[in-house]
């Protein structure tokens, strides 16, 4: 499988032309896969694009072409499913559609066939059905598909630990860093770090403490710039581990069923983001090619800071 093998995406969304074109640029054949041609028509550009920054920044190995060359487009799953032997499911989180997709997998996949999902929230090993439970497992990836090195590897109670190993595999021919968790649970590690983040972020948002720009500019500079080095857990080490076991005097003042008010004041007025021109901050026209161009080139720079640390060897214990 990890050689000259296929890969079929199904879902040509944010996520779904990401990770068909990182499989292609590892060497794989893909087929992604979508009902809606105009999706498959701008994940096409959208695909182009991200590799010709990649191109201009010195961050592939292979000409754009050749990796376009890798990549076929169809609104058919049983032609995109032909001879695959890992199908990525990147579609809506859904349980009815996930699990009516994952029986189409499995009737026009081969019985060689991988079957993941790209799920976030949703423990698939509940209700999906198919054949072949023991090739049933979750890859979840982060956006951008392309540059973000982490993937998240998750089997369920019938998963073989073969099919498990055979996926982190082909990740790191591609230039993954998977991590295996050792048992499933809603979000796994980085997303439920990121959800306790974001409810701190509105609280201080919301009671005025702080800017969105300045609140960016603090965790660049401060927590990023130690995370790079330290991730989350390092740090308290170097730090001194403290004999407080509880949140120290005002913490608890923040519900964890905190509601947001900025949040949803922004979902009101239609303000969703890049893809609409506005959030939190106002993107002054810029398209979203534009904008994901700009932060390519940057984590394009990051990744190569984090080979360059990487190369030194890990610090004393971790």
């Amino acid at each position: 499988m990890v050689d000259n093998g296929k890969v079929v995406v199904v879902g040509a969304g944010v996520m779904g032309h990401g990770i068909a074109q990182i499989f292609a640029q590892g060497g794989f054949r893909v087929s992604l896969v979508d009902i809606n041609q105009k999706a498959l028509d701008k994940a096409l550009k959208l695909i182009k694009s991200s590799l010709n920054t990649m191109a201009e920044e010195e961050y592939l190995e292979q000409p754009v072409e050749k990796i376009l060359d890798l990549i076929s487009l169809t609104t058919s799953l049983q032609e995109g499913a032909n001879d695959a032997d890992i199908a990525v499911e990147a579609i809506a989180e859904n349980v009815e559609a996930k699990k009516d997709m994952f029986a189409q997998l499995d009737t026009y996949c081969p019985p060689k066939t991988l079957l993941a999902s790209n799920t976030s929230y949703l423990k698939i090993f509940d209700f999906v059905e198919t054949s072949r439970p023991d090739k049933v497992l979750i890859t979840h990836w982060y956006a951008p598909p392309q540059l973000v090195p982490l993937v998240d590897v998750v089997g369920g109670p019938k998963t073989d630990k073969r099919a498990l190993e055979s996926m982190v595999q082909a990740l790191k021919k591609i230039g993954k860093r998977p991590i295996l968790m050792k048992k499933y649970i809603p979000g796994y590690a980085v997303n439920r770090i990121q959800r306790a983040l974001y409810r701190e972020v509105n609280f201080l948002i919301d009671n005025d403490y702080i800017t969105p720009k300045q609140l960016d500019e603090a965790v660049r500079v401060g927590l990023a710039f130690r995370m790079m080095v330290l991730g989350v857990v390092a740090r308290y080490d170097f730090s001194g581990i403290s004999t407080r076991t509880r949140h120290p005097p005002g913490f608890e003042e923040i519900p964890l069923d905190y509601e947001y008010k900025k949040h949803a004041e922004l979902i009101k007025k239609g303000f969703l983001g890049v893809k609409t021109g506005r959030g939190f901050y106002d993107y002054k026209g810029k398209s979203e090619e534009e904008m994901y161009r700009e932060r390519d080139i940057r984590l394009i720079e990051v990744a190569k800071t984090l080979k360059e640390i990487d190369e030194r060897g890990p610090l004393e214990g971790t």
